[in-house]
């Protein structure tokens, strides 16, 4: 694809999603700031309709980054619009950002004086650790991990502190509520009306995939993440948060270019990654096509720098005819909200290392039909 093809396109008043994909796509990109700032200066362009490149960034969940990437590289040669938005878009997010920090810093004292440990994940974490500004990426809840063997004190904790099951929780009880927080791995908390959404995961990924599902492991290599002046959770280290995000990426069909602009901006941001622990780790857990689709996807569609013994390394993990199907996927967003059926379940199965993890993958996706089919209330 040309990088900077939505320039041959910026005259016309009407931008095509895959053009405004093409020109949000460059400007995330890792490409030098000359190569990103020619397509950016299409929207400088008076004929230009700003309002599909908005709602594709909007689709693809990159509204936020794309804000900061234009300020970056056109400053005040933005249309005074375009300007205005960012400028109320970057407040309100600081505002709603702040509560969820403040909030999650309330929530990790409480349990840490019930003796819980906890994890923070995604949302302001990776908004701080990954792009290092609370205004870059947006965060609709909080999510943390906690270890299996104690989700009934966590829970019986949250509930003393003005936490209630959301309302899709509140009628699973007894087996069915057993079999529910198995099969997602999660359970859903609100509190103040709906204010704060809480995400209590148990483990990382529910069990039809092979990620560790042991919270030790992941407690032990943890690091602090100062998300301000007062508030410090533990978070995932950045060898375990780049396994993490590779497969949330697969989880969830790779249907929008935010998850692979997050796992890019992670590698870009994060010098100190050791790759060989990288290696090693998804060798030992079966998940070397999982990554590999991750590494691939950053390559080529946000010119990602990987060292030179980790694009070795990727031939090994042949991933080439999914990583064709989810580019054209993510381009042609715009009129494909999903990916069709056939192309989720080899997205699914070739992401697994062995046939025992299809096998794992597949009972696992009956027992979610079954369960949504029948007994789900």
């Amino acid at each position: 694809m040309n990088a900077v093809s939505p320039t041959c396109h910026a005259a016309h008043n009407g931008m095509a999603g895959p053009d405004a994909y093409e020109l949000i796509r460059t400007c995330l990109s890792h490409r030098p700031d000359s190569t990103r700032r020619e397509a950016a200066r299409s929207l400088v362009n008076p004929d230009v309709d700003w309002e599909p490149v908005r709602q594709e960034a909007q689709r693809h969940r990159v509204l936020s980054p794309l804000f900061h990437a234009l300020e970056h590289l056109l400053g005040t040669q933005l249309p005074t619009p375009v300007r205005n938005q960012i400028r109320e878009h970057k407040r309100g997010l600081k505002i709603r950002n702040t509560f969820l920090v403040q909030e999650l810093g309330r929530i990790n004292q409480h349990l840490e004086a019930a003796g819980l440990p906890l994890l923070a994940m995604k949302g302001t974490v990776l908004a701080r650790t990954v792009y290092g500004d609370l205004t870059a990426r947006q965060s609709v809840d909080m999510d943390i991990l906690v270890p299996r063997s104690q989700f009934s004190e966590v829970e019986r904790a949250l509930q003393d502190f003005g936490y209630e099951y959301a309302e899709k929780r509140k009628r699973l009880t007894g087996w069915r509520k057993t079999l529910s927080l198995h099969l997602d791995g999660q359970w859903q908390f609100t509190r103040a009306a709906g204010t704060f959404h809480l995400d209590v995961h148990t483990r990382v990924m529910p069990p039809g995939y092979s990620f560790p599902a042991a919270f030790d492991y992941l407690w032990n290599r943890a690091q602090k993440v100062h998300l301000n002046d007062e508030v410090s959770v533990w978070g995932f280290s950045p060898e375990d948060r780049l396994l993490s995000l590779c497969y949330h990426g697969v989880k969830n069909q790779w249907r929008a270019l935010r998850y692979v602009v997050d796992l890019a901006e992670l590698i870009r941001t994060q010098p100190e990654l050791n790759w060989s622990d990288v290696v090693e780790r998804a060798q030992r857990t079966k998940s070397t096509r999982a990554v590999g689709l991750g590494l691939i996807l950053c390559q080529e569609i946000m010119s990602t720098s990987l060292p030179v013994n980790i694009r070795s390394w990727l031939h090994d993990a042949p991933m080439d005819d999914i990583s064709f199907t989810i580019k054209g996927y993510l381009q042609g967003r715009s009129s494909s909200p999903a990916l069709p059926y056939q192309e989720r379940v080899r997205l699914q199965l070739a992401t697994k290392d062995t046939v025992a993890h299809q096998v794992q993958y597949g009972v696992y996706s009956v027992l979610q039909h079954i369960w949504s089919a029948f007994l789900k209330p």
